[in-house]
């Protein structure tokens, strides 16, 4: 069952068609989108920590370097991911919706920690690793692209949409998204 499921994630984050509507019909769906929403807060989590080793080693207990600090990151990481999960599913749907799409929040919501997974990538740019070096945000366009690449096909698997529609529907929300992201976000 593991197996299956996870080449079966594999293959939608290959971009496989088919692969989209087969995740929403899994009898445990709700089940594996909560372990992949772990999954990519533990991967949140995991690079904060990397980033911030030297802060966490400057800690004199064993107990706070080993284990609470970390902790403390882990979880902050996962909560980011749900936060991320949340917002995100609600652009989707957002999108969609403003085309035309009848598909409830609900299922958008469940595909979505699939998208957030190629967003690992642009995890160490908004940790503030690399100080801005050319493989971190060559890491940062591929997470991104990727992720609306997998939103274009959530959105055509949710709503049913033609290839055309899903890419528009998703280019709305992440054209919303970096709106966003350009006024919360101080120029530099």
């Amino acid at each position: 069952m593991v197996k299956g499921v996870a080449k079966l994630v594999g293959k939608m984050i290959s971009l496989d068609d088919p692969s989209y509507r087969s995740f929403l019909e899994l009898p445990k769906t709700e089940t594996v989108s909560r372990i992949l929403l772990l999954l990519v807060g533990v991967g949140y989590g995991a690079i904060s920590i990397a980033s911030q080793a030297s802060y966490i080693s400057s800690f004199d207990s064993a107990l706070l370097q080993n284990f609470l600090v970390p902790a403390i990151f882990i979880i902050f990481g996962i909560l980011t991911a749900f936060i991320t999960k949340v917002g995100m599913a609600a652009l989707l749907w957002a999108g969609s919706k403003a085309l035309g799409g009848t598909a409830k929040y609900r299922a958008i919501s469940l595909a979505t920690p699939v998208a957030l997974l190629p967003g690992l990538l642009g995890a160490p740019y908004l940790a503030g690793l690399g100080d801005g070096s050319l493989w971190v945000n060559l890491f940062l366009v591929a997470g991104v692209v990727w992720m609306y690449l997998v939103s274009v096909k959530i959105i055509q698997a949710v709503q049913g949409f033609t290839a055309a529609k899903a890419y528009m529907s998703a280019g709305l929300a992440f054209l919303f998204l970096a709106s966003i992201y350009y006024l919360i976000v101080p120029a530099s």
